[in-house]
């Protein structure tokens, strides 16, 4: 065999095995997919419901402030850095290049380290007080619900029960004498 031939043999056997790779790789993820779906759902489901009984009030409370705290970030940090850019905008005249994020050009005005940061700070405090707006109103909703139960109804008659022998007041003992 010549030299050419032997290189075009090997780039083949090199291209046949790349091929078998991803062929391997493109039908894992339905294989995959596959055995996924068999299971049931419900097992889990019924999981989950088991475990959060085990969990006492307040850690479930703060996994609520948790998630609301992180999952208010994203909005927080595009209104926090929206402003400041409307900020700095208004501050310059409304010159186009500090303009704000959707109106912003080519040779756009790039905020400092310590701007981007403030902006972070801001951002956090933002979701932090949303999560600790929530959880004050779940606090207020669960402290009136609680106080529902214990009223008795308007239109239910109040019965006080006293027993049926009373002892004498001291008052009445003494005057008998």
């Amino acid at each position: 065999m010549r030299k050419n031939e032997r290189q075009r043999l090997k780039r083949g056997l090199q291209h046949v095995c790349f091929c078998k790779k991803s062929v391997i790789f493109l039908i894992l993820p339905f294989v995959a997919a596959i055995s996924l779906s068999a299971q049931t759902t419900s097992t889990v489901q019924d999981a989950i419901r088991a475990d959060s009984k085990d969990f006492p009030q307040w850690a479930k409370d703060m996994r609520r402030f948790d998630v609301i705290a992180f999952g208010a970030i994203p909005f927080a940090f595009f209104t926090a850095s929206f402003v400041t850019d409307s900020i700095r905008w208004a501050q310059f005249g409304g010159d186009m290049k500090y303009a704000p994020w959707p109106l912003k050009g080519a040779g756009a005005y790039d905020p400092t380290t310590k701007e981007k940061m403030q902006i972070i700070g801001i951002a956090a405090g933002i979701s932090l007080f949303v999560a600790l707006a929530d959880f004050v109103v779940i606090q207020i909703k669960r402290h009136n619900e609680k106080q529902k139960r214990i009223r008795t109804p308007d239109n239910q008659p109040v019965i006080i029960r006293q027993p049926l022998h009373s002892p004498a007041p001291q008052d009445e003992a003494d005057e008998d004498r």
